[in-house]
């Protein structure tokens, strides 16, 4: 009786389907991480980014500059520049956008309990034109709880010299 013989293209097809296996993996990986970056930065220029607790902001004419603020969009809270806005003469506004955070924990919080996430980050985008000073007041249209990573405040003022 005689043994099988183990077929020769078994191990070299074995090695080019674990091959193009991992190729794929790696592909997934790249395009996840793109995806996530792409959702965690946002599509606008921020440019200089204070952050909610800066306060007073110091720019030179011609800067761009963002004014950050946590909230927790999925708890309805909605951050928007207050009326009015800064003078417009010293400061243009160039647009705002919402950023998640994006992370495992976001992730398995939703698949595990229904977590509609951990928050985010709101971007005043605004452009420096001439020397002076302005306010610009940001407030939330809604907050009916202290935010996760935030606080309780719902209007932040900031002082902007433009020098």
């Amino acid at each position: 009786m005689k043994t099988p013989q183990p077929r020769r293209g078994s191990r070299a097809a074995k090695r080019r389907i674990l091959l193009v296996l991992t190729a794929l993996l790696a592909v997934a990986g790249v395009v996840g991480a793109v995806a996530v970056h792409r959702m965690t930065t946002g599509r606008l220029d921020h440019g200089t980014v204070f952050t909610e607790s800066s306060g007073q902001l110091t720019v030179k004419p011609g800067e761009l500059f963002s004014i950050e603020v946590f909230g927790y969009q999925g708890g309805r809270e909605t951050w928007t520049v207050a009326f009015p806005g800064p003078d417009p003469a010293i400061v243009q506004p160039s647009g705002d956008e919402y950023v998640d955070n994006v992370g495992i924990e976001d992730l398995a919080g939703f698949v595990l309990i229904g977590n509609r996430g951990s928050g985010g980050h709101y971007y005043f985008t605004f452009r420096a034109r001439n020397s002076g000073r302005t306010t610009i007041a940001v407030h939330a249209g809604y907050s009916g709880h202290k935010s996760f990573g935030g606080s309780d405040q719902t209007k932040r003022e900031f002082t902007v010299d433009v020098r």
